[in-house]
């Protein structure tokens, strides 16, 4: 009975995948990177043959932005690139709609006899990639070194800088990310899992460009100029990286913000300000600018404060340069209640206050 029962099924089985089918994929979405593809069937159709069996003279149709494959047996026979439809022949699947005789016909019988004529003994797929432009992340990278060098101060200094930027990609080569990361999925491939490797390996690519070209020393207000060469070359870098290993490449990418850490900032601000007091006329240039600053605030205090003119005018003499300047006069004295000028004694002619 066993016997009797295989054949049934060998036959059965044989028969409903004869037909052709027709395979198509609607547009990917940026997230979906590889998609199994089912034929296309209605629910009038005489097609109800495994999924698992790919008939030959079958049409695989493929749009802008698509890559298809034909994966049999964990083996990838077919690849489509080009846009239209394409007429998939494997040789395995026989059918008397493209070219199956008697003998091609039987050969199959016999195979799917052999396995108890339940299954074909053979598995076919057809899977489509995404080949469009992809969105990938906005990224930052913290704790990058960074050498600051200004030979108009002497300053020699090692700071931590934040980078960030973003990038997209594309898949340039489908097969190496097959083959090296999704295999033969139920359904589809996302590209969550994907984006997390390529973070990491842009941000660590980033790093390494950053000490090469700055590594000789640069001011902070240099790098603008430098962010082209350092972009050119960090995006080189992660190109052979990502293809090589995923068969992906960057479509666009640019780096939108370096920062040095605010207290390093202010540490070089300082020095810079240091630096430029050891310069005999830029010192006298900010003492006079500190005597102005110091009349401007004692005339907005009223008369009282007069007391602070007259302490600046005699401490800055000559416009704060004490080298060779005349002996200071004596500064008038002011009462401290009323603010008259005092012309001698112990209580002043205005208010009587005790000096």
């Amino acid at each position: 009975m066993g016997i009797i029962k295989a054949a049934i099924n060998s036959a059965s089985t044989m028969a409903a995948d004869q037909y052709k089918e027709y395979f198509y994929c609607d547009a990917l979405p940026g997230n979906i990177i590889m998609k199994r593809a089912f034929k296309y069937t209605s629910e009038r159709s005489a097609n109800e043959g495994s999924d698992d069996v790919i008939s030959d003279g079958s049409v695989i149709a493929v749009a802008d932005g698509e890559f298809a494959i034909v994966v049999s047996n964990g083996k990838v026979l077919s690849e489509y690139k080009e846009p239209g439809e394409h007429i998939f022949v494997s040789g395995v699947t026989s059918t008397v709609f493209h070219g199956g005789n008697l003998s091609s016909l039987g050969k199959e019988f016999g195979r799917r006899f052999s396995f108890g004529g339940d299954t074909a003994g053979v598995v076919q797929r057809v899977y489509y990639f995404n080949t469009k432009e992809m969105p990938g992340e906005a990224f930052s990278g913290g704790n990058i070194p960074f050498r600051v060098v200004d030979e108009n101060t002497g300053l020699d200094m090692d700071c931590t800088v934040a980078v960030s930027g973003y990038y997209t990609y594309r898949v340039a080569n489908p097969m190496i990310i097959y083959k090296q990361m999704i295999g033969n999925i139920e359904h589809v491939y996302t590209s969550e899992y994907l984006l997390k490797i390529m973070s990491a390996e842009v941000r660590a690519k980033i790093l390494s460009t950053f000490g090469e070209i700055t590594g000789l020393g640069l001011r902070p207000s240099k790098i603008a100029e430098r962010m082209p060469e350092i972009e050119e070359t960090a995006r080189a870098a992660i190109n052979k990286k990502l293809y090589d290993t995923r068969g992906v490449e960057l479509v666009s990418f640019g780096i939108t913000g370096f920062r040095i850490t605010s207290k390093e900032a202010a540490v070089i601000k300082d020095f810079q300000k240091i630096e430029v007091l050891t310069d005999p006329a830029m010192a006298d240039a900010a003492r006079a600018a500190a005597g102005n600053q110091a009349i401007t605030n004692a005339a907005s205090n009223g008369a009282g404060a007069m007391l602070g003119v007259a302490a600046v005018n005699a401490m800055t003499g000559s416009g704060g340069n004490t080298k060779g300047a005349e002996p200071v006069k004596q500064a008038p004295k002011f009462c401290t209640e009323c603010g008259a000028k005092l012309e001698g004694g112990k209580f002043c002619r205005e208010c009587g206050h005790p000096v």
